[in-house]
């Protein structure tokens, strides 16, 4: 009978999943906690990334449970089904499958939620999968509607995902006050060593929101995991976010191509996983970077021509970043020793240009990293200069942690 019954889920589509595997916020939600959205008008916050172990959509599953009256969705940067370009707004508008309208988080104005919308809900419930870089907007969208909900006297639920750089490492600098912005909205490092819940139980408290936050922890879910450790499937974050390895190497390449001066793989089959330009000697990069010894991380030399994005349709060499522990790896670190790199080694290519340079040192959370580039500094002396800080915030950071 046993055997009888796994052969039958096997033929419908279903696995049973191994004791070891994360349960997501959402899946201790559905089992535990909606007794938190009992008769009460319900939004979600959420994109493709929101899923079941069957890979079926939050928005789907809350829209059919007879336990929660769902009646409002609100899309981020990409929108609600992931169907929109980076940087590109779009307008709200109704959600085909559901019927339900869907309010715009990324429509020009800016990033939080109207007054007209939150009137619409009791508690809103956030549900999209982070990479666990400070420059990436979804966990700003979930600032800015804490913020705003706190305002209006709304709840807000956060269900809790792993972390795919291992919710352990902190790294890069905290961002400054003038550099703040939609990436980088609170003084936060680059890498902030934290799950999504926990980052929100963080920005809370320290930075004074105080929404009324629940946040829905995960089974099973350890520091240092990988992605591979979680047993979940990796749905794209975004377009060029296909996988856990371009979400781990976001961090460590995102700023670099601000630069406009080389190709990280966008373009190419291996977003954000490469450091490649057609004046790179591919052997030289990848010997010099991995006599470094960086944490858990390797280079390999790689050559491929671009379909588009930078160098489109030119030949490139460089080196493709191989994170081979994400627990020990250190993306912000990594990526600065990749530029003293390419500044010591090809100064006649490598420029700075006037135009880029805001936008770089906004996305770095401070003009200090470049200028001292600039001047020749090696990557441990500039990777010191962030340590007080970051040293601080590790300290502020460890009441808010979750998982041990």
């Amino acid at each position: 009978m046993k055997r009888f019954a796994m052969m039958m889920l096997a033929l419908m589509g279903f696995s049973i999943p191994a004791y070891s595997r994360v349960r997501t916020g959402l899946e201790v939600f559905l089992a535990k906690y909606t007794n938190l959205v009992a008769g009460k008008r319900v939004g979600l916050l959420t994109n493709p990334t929101g899923v079941n172990r069957y890979l079926l959509s939050t928005a789907d599953l809350l829209r059919e449970d007879k336990r929660v009256n769902l009646v409002a969705l609100f899309a981020p940067e990409h929108g609600i089904r992931g169907d929109v370009l980076a940087g590109e707004h779009f307008r709200s508008d109704r959600d085909a499958r559901t019927g339900l309208p869907v309010y715009s988080l990324y429509g020009g104005k800016d990033h939080r939620p109207s007054k007209e919308a939150l009137a619409q809900i009791d508690v809103l419930i956030y549900n999209i999968q982070d990479v666990g870089s400070r420059a990436y907007t979804y966990i700003w969208h979930l600032a800015e509607c804490m913020s705003a909900c706190a305002e209006a006297g709304k709840t807000v639920i956060v269900l809790d995902v792993p972390n795919p750089l291992g919710a352990n490492v902190v790294d890069g600098p905290v961002t400054e006050k003038q550099h703040l912005s939609f990436i980088g909205l609170y003084p936060i490092p680059r890498v902030y060593g934290m799950t999504v819940g926990e980052l929100a139980r963080f920005l809370n408290t320290e930075f004074s929101i105080k929404s009324k936050l629940y946040v829905i922890p995960m089974y099973n879910y350890r520091r240092g995991m990988s992605w591979a450790d979680t047993g979940l499937e990796w749905i794209p974050t975004s377009p060029q976010i296909p996988s856990p390895q371009s979400a781990c190497c976001f961090a460590a390449t995102g700023t670099l191509g601000e630069t406009g001066q080389v190709n990280i793989g966008i373009g190419y089959t291996l977003p954000f996983q490469c450091v490649t330009a057609p004046w790179i000697d591919a052997d030289v990069m990848a010997y010099s970077l991995n006599i470094l010894r960086l944490p858990g991380v390797r280079f390999r030399p790689v050559h491929y021509t671009p379909y588009f994005a930078a160098f489109q349709t030119k030949p490139v060499h460089g080196v493709q970043i191989h994170v081979t522990d994400p627990g020990k790896f250190k993306p912000t670190t990594t990526e600065v020793a990749i530029l003293c790199f390419l500044q010591k080694h090809y100064p006649q290519h490598f420029k700075w240009e006037a135009g880029k340079i805001a936008t770089f040192d906004k996305a770095m959370g401070t003009s200090s990293v470049r200028q001292r580039i600039q001047r020749g500094e090696d990557y441990l002396t500039i990777e010191r200069s962030w340590k007080p800080e970051l040293e601080r915030f590790k300290r502020l950071r460890q009441k808010y942690l979750i998982y041990k």
